[in-house]
């Protein structure tokens, strides 16, 4: 309704003023076809003159105000789809992750405390909003190449053997090629891939797929490890019962410049023992990612 009646304003402004100046340039052309003119006809094509003004002025101002509103709306619209494509992103990698849940039910869980961890020592880090949000993407997704991991070698209790553990190793590739081929759709970058590439690149070259090391592994991988390290030690295995969050951090700062970047780790011990504890409660009391959602923007489409 309100855009019509502006609408309707501009239009009715813009006859007027086609009238008034039709009208001002005829009043206007007889002065110079008369010798004398009274006063009363100047004073008349003067108030012409003026009213004209009056109504460009108020023409352009009923213009920019709809204008403003049309631009207004436009962006109200667009901030209401980008909201729903974060949704929608959201369920996508939940029901990712869900279809390697049917088969290692603590793969959700696990993706959504790293990932609560992986934020905090990112913004320790100064990463910014957008590098946080795509950090929290590549967490969720970071195992999803285990679906390409037989069920007798992912499930398996006992230590796997060494053909065994080299087919694990090859997760992280598998997982790669699966997000590049959803990334034109999702938009992920580069952050995103390359954390599920190498979030098992170790600081000092003895990790995998590649043995990288140092700076050749991406900063948002080197956060990540972390974070996933952290969660692995305080979590429940087959093979071994969890650590206590103590433990485990003390763990992490004994191989802070071995497995770990030692940046990464500071970040950690200045995040606290108790905040720790309350990321870990809360995503486990919650069941899911709001604690994390609440600390984040909508992914930005504009790349």
């Amino acid at each position: 309704m309100k855009k019509t009646n502006s609408t309707s304003g501009i239009f009715v402004f813009s006859i007027i003023n086609l009238i008034l100046l039709i009208t001002g340039y005829f009043l206007f052309w007889r002065i110079f076809q008369q010798i004398q003119i009274s006063t009363r006809y100047y004073l008349a094509v003067s108030l012409i003159f003026a009213a004209t003004l009056v109504c460009m002025v108020l023409f352009l101002r009923q213009s920019f105000i709809h204008i403003n509103t049309e631009v207004r709306e436009k962006i109200e619209l667009q901030n209401s789809y980008l909201e729903q494509l974060n949704k929608t992103y959201e369920g996508t990698l939940k029901a990712l992750t869900y279809a390697l849940d049917f088969r290692d039910h603590e793969t959700w869980g696990h993706s959504a405390r790293v990932v609560a961890y992986a934020i905090a020592i990112g913004e320790r880090m100064g990463l910014s909003r957008e590098e946080l949000q795509q950090l929290a993407w590549g967490g969720f997704l970071h195992d999803i190449g285990k679906i390409g991991v037989p069920d007798a070698i992912l499930l398996k209790k006992d230590r796997l053997e060494p053909d065994e553990w080299e087919t694990i190793k090859r997760h992280p590739q598998m997982g790669h090629g699966i997000v590049n081929q959803i990334s034109a759709n999702l938009n992920f970058s580069r952050i995103t891939s390359d954390i599920v590439l190498y979030h098992h690149e170790h600081y000092d070259g003895r990790g995998y797929p590649f043995g990288l090391k140092e700076e050749e592994i991406p900063l948002p991988a080197r956060i990540f490890a972390v974070a996933d390290a952290l969660d692995a030690m305080t979590s429940d295995r087959p093979y071994r019962p969890a650590c206590s969050m103590e433990e485990a951090i003390m763990e992490i700062r004994s191989l802070a410049g071995k497995q770990f970047c030692p940046w990464s780790v500071k970040a950690l011990l200045e995040i606290g023992l108790k905040e720790l504890k309350k990321i870990q409660d809360q995503v486990r009391e919650m069941g899911d990612v709001v604690p994390i959602r609440e600390r984040l923007v909508p992914i930005n489409l504009n790349h």
